[in-house]
């Protein structure tokens, strides 16, 4: 797999199995059904989707905040990333590191839900990354290593979320080209 930085993280995550804590859409719910509808009640427990959701922007919430330093920890993607995810999240962070470089700024997104299958414990995520603000720059100088860009970068992504028995975790990650969304 070829070597990129904090910025590559985002380009490279092409094929990136990655994982996430949370269930999928209403259909599991590890609390029994409230007898009453107040909203207190109701948003004490999160729906599958709710989950799903959560599993996917944690992942990318750990990404970007460990590439913001040059001793990232590493089993912070634990709860989220597993298998070749885990591992692949690992190495594009262990590669920033060895290019002394760490990133400002950070991505944004507009994920959704596309289908939850409860009884397989899958749900698909779509996603519009926007990576335009996520910029690396030298660790020691803190000078961008490469120009803010003049357009938006968006990617489109595409997520497999599956739930373990426990946690739901982002399996596999599919991103677009620059422009995809």
């Amino acid at each position: 797999m070829p070597r990129h930085g904090v910025r590559g993280i985002a380009s490279t995550l092409l094929v990136l199995t990655v994982a996430g804590c949370s269930p999928d859409s209403g259909t599991r719910n590890p609390s029994p059904s409230p007898t009453s509808h107040s909203p207190a009640e109701s948003s004490s427990s999160p729906s599958d989707e709710e989950r799903v959701l959560n599993a996917y922007t944690g992942m990318w919430e750990v990404i970007v905040t460990q590439s913001h330093t040059t001793d990232p920890d590493y089993s912070a993607l634990e709860p989220y990333a597993t298998d070749q995810a885990l591992e692949f999240a690992q190495e594009s962070l262990e590669e920033r590191v060895q290019e002394n470089a760490v990133a400002r700024g950070d991505t944004s997104h507009s994920a959704d839900v596309v289908e939850i299958e409860t009884e397989q414990g899958t749900a698909e995520v779509q996603d519009c990354v926007d990576s335009t603000e996520w910029l690396r720059e030298d660790a020691d100088t803190g000078e961008l290593v490469e120009e803010k860009p003049e357009d938006p970068i968006h990617r489109r992504a595409e997520a497999t979320v599956e739930f373990d028995g426990l946690s739901w975790r982002v399996s596999e990650l599919l991103l677009g080209q620059v422009g995809s969304c």
